[in-house]
């Protein structure tokens, strides 16, 4: 009798064997076929040659392409981690739909090989045939010890099995390590996969202990090559005076830094001039290029790093300390080398010229943002007159600027970031949430209108711009129907900014906002670096690239470079192709730090919430899904899901195109914005909550 499962094993072996072909004998040792089973290998072989599926010469079985079309893509497992019978192999001619058991022993990001079987209107259907590729052989998780037996719980949510550990090394139970995978198990035969612990990390639940987890996860570069140190090492101070008749002196304006009260890098520095025309506005960048050279060490580590890592209490910077934090950090009373963008206003703040030269600055003061907004709103501070008074003629210049960006379409989002709150052992006491501030955008404005000119300077040859694409037609339209569904109007206008814009303003609460902020924002596209110019439809601009923090992001040096090259009219030392890789580089390597960022957030959030097991809140509803009610807390900027499951009074119907649960015998609705009062359930892999009111 045919058996299906002989089917896909003999497939397996058929294409993995480097044989010209296999007898019938050869290939039931190789299954371990028993007597009782051969008549069912014989048929199945039978069957399989019959349908083209593999052919038969010379005594001899072997795999068949003739008629088969086989395809290569990455092996996307999330839906398998989210205990679904199913996965997806990616491919840019769309995804394969494959089936739980066979997608043989492949895990999330692997490249592999997969033979399509049939396919319908809307979805291709397959099976995976090969591993081509591993994407990552070393897995970062927390240790359980089950008597004898030891397993790793990998932390990346898309993994979706444990594995068994074979050697500890020193480690004890809820440890977490870095395990090298050694064997990767067999499917048919539910063999995990299994490997020898290679690093102890430390104490899972540790905030250090898991920011190093992730670090390792991502294979971040915690330390500099010995190469790149070395000459580092023997980058001598300039000797300011002996460089004055290539650069513009602007040792004796005010010049401040305004940055984080945790910053320790100063990438930028801002002064402000009132002269008969009105305005001028110099902003003035560190000139991180004159130190790192193209040809150097430093500069093919920062194309290796791509940008600067931040992380609660830890940073891992692009450049090494003596360049971010000494020789190019724009700090207080020391002399340092700069290009600066001059701009000058009229009365009305128009734009009537600017100019960019490499230059000096000495920084009269260091401020951060919490000392600048009490100025502001007239709280007690300790800034110097002079300062405050150009502070405040600064916030004028801020407030006309973003007048002029809104009116041209400029988004602005109501999108808090999470503070965390730290003892003195490290370990997180508070959660907040931060907005954003006059002092934030004054910053803001002003580094926008640098970026403007540079790109603009620049873009009569190839260069790295900022861009952000329009979002798809197709995403705009869902939107609009969900916020149709919620009451919010559309205004009819040809301008996206536009209508963006008005439903934004016309959200008429703040619970509304921390619904349908997040929604529109999930609706645009990524922004990223290209050498083609697609404008940034988020800032309404249509030529913008980032220049202003060198020390901190790969982009930005390498506009630096560009800059000084055309001050100087030496020709671009950069090739197109050169350009365009760096461009790929940085786009990717800022996507790593945002998800490694994001998973340290989210990770925190999981150990701060461990010690509120039982406690009551309220929140809203700020996303609803066919299995589960996501809530954001008020009190803490943080999310957790109510399973369907746990709704008991009635059976409930998902509407997805109203992001709407209804009871089917009840009638009761669940809806967006919603307020209700649940419990913290259970705090593992997330955050889980009982619906109380």
């Amino acid at each position: 009798m045919y058996d299906q499962k002989i089917s896909f094993r003999v497939n397996k072996v058929l294409e993995e064997s480097k044989a010209k072909g296999l007898k019938i004998n050869d290939i039931s040792t190789i299954l371990k076929i028993g007597k009782h089973k051969r008549s069912d290998l014989k048929d199945t072989l039978f069957r399989m040659v019959k349908e083209g599926r593999i052919s038969y010469k010379n005594g001899k079985y072997s795999a068949s392409r003739s008629n088969e079309e086989y395809v290569k893509g990455t092996f996307d497992a999330r839906s398998l981690a989210k205990n679904r019978s199913y996965a997806f192999v990616n491919t840019p001619e769309g995804d394969i739909f494959v089936s739980s058991e066979d997608t043989l022993n492949a895990y999330d990001g692997d490249i592999v090989e997969a033979k399509l079987k049939n396919k319908d209107d809307q979805r291709k259907f397959g099976i995976i045939t090969r591993i081509i590729e591993r994407k990552r052989s070393k897995f970062v998780g927390t240790l359980q010890f089950y008597g004898k037996k030891v397993y790793l719980l990998p932390d990346n949510t898309r993994i979706h099995t444990n594995f068994k550990v074979d050697k500890t090394g020193n480690a004890t139970d809820n440890d977490k390590v870095v395990l090298n995978i050694t064997n990767w198990g067999n499917k048919e035969y539910n063999a995990l996969p299994s490997g020898n612990v290679i690093e102890v990390l430390g104490p899972s639940g540790n905030p250090q202990v898991e920011i190093m987890s992730v670090i390792k996860h991502y294979e971040l570069p915690l330390e500099f090559p010995e190469k790149v140190l070395a000459e580092t090492s023997n980058i001598l101070e300039v000797d300011y005076d002996k460089v004055l008749d290539k650069r513009i002196d602007y040792r004796e304006i005010r010049t401040i830094t305004i940055d984080p009260i945790s910053a320790k890098d100063y990438d930028d520095a801002i002064s402000l001039e009132k002269n008969d025309m009105g305005l001028i506005l110099y902003v003035h960048i560190a000139d991180v290029a004159d130190y790192v050279k193209k040809d150097s060490e430093l500069f093919s580590e920062a194309v290796n790093r791509g940008n600067s890592y931040y992380f609660p209490k830890k940073v891992i910077p692009m450049l090494p300390e003596k360049i971010s934090n000494k020789l190019c950090s724009l700090r207080p009373w020391e002399e340092k080398l700069t290009v600066t963008v001059v701009t000058q206003f009229n009365a009305d703040y128009e734009i009537r010229d600017q100019q960019v030269h490499e230059s000096i600055i000495k920084s009269d003061v260091r401020l951060n943002y919490e000392q600048v907004d009490r100025l502001f709103e007239g709280g007690d501070h300790d800034i110097e007159d002079s300062i405050a008074g150009m502070l405040f003629e600064m916030k004028k210049l801020s407030s006309a600027l973003s007048q002029k960006r809104i009116a041209a379409g400029y988004l602005s989002f109501n999108l808090p970031e999470t503070e965390f709150i730290f003892d003195e052992d490290g370990y997180i006491t508070d959660l907040k949430r931060s907005s954003e501030t006059e002092s934030h955008k004054l910053i803001e404005n002003f580094m926008l209108i640098a970026n403007e000119f540079i790109a603009r300077k620049l873009s009569k040859h190839t260069t790295i711009y900022r861009i952000h694409e329009l979002p798809d037609e197709e995403r705009v339209e869902n939107l609009k129907k969900i916020l149709q569904k919620y009451d919010c109007k559309i205004p009819k206008d040809n301008n996206l900014n536009i209508v963006f814009q008005k439903i934004l303003a016309d959200l008429n609460s703040k619970d509304m906002h921390r619904v349908f902020d997040k929604m529109i924002l999930r609706s645009l596209k990524r922004a990223r670096y290209s050498v083609e110019n697609f404008g940034h439809f988020g800032l309404a601009l249509d030529t913008y690239t980032h220049f202003t923090s060198p020390i901190r992001r790969l982009s930005d040096l390498i506009v630096h470079h560009q800059v000084k090259d055309m001050i100087s009219s030496r020709g671009n030392q950069f090739s197109d192709q050169e350009l365009f890789d760096f461009a790929e580089a940085a786009s990717d390597r800022e996507k790593i730090a945002d998800d490694a960022e994001r998973e340290v957030e989210f990770k925190d959030k999981i150990t701060f919430m461990k010690k509120k097991l039982g406690e009551e809140y309220e929140g809203i509803i700020v996303s609803i899904r066919s299995t589960a009610i996501i809530v954001e807390l008020d009190k803490y900027p943080v999310t957790g899901l109510i399973e369907l499951s746990t709704l008991k009074d009635d059976y409930y119907e998902f509407l997805d195109e109203y992001k709407q649960l209804i009871g089917k015998r009840k009638g009761k609705i669940f809806k967006l914005a919603d307020k209700l009062k649940v419990n913290i359930s259970k705090v593992s892999d997330d955050i889980y909550l009982q619906l109380i009111q």
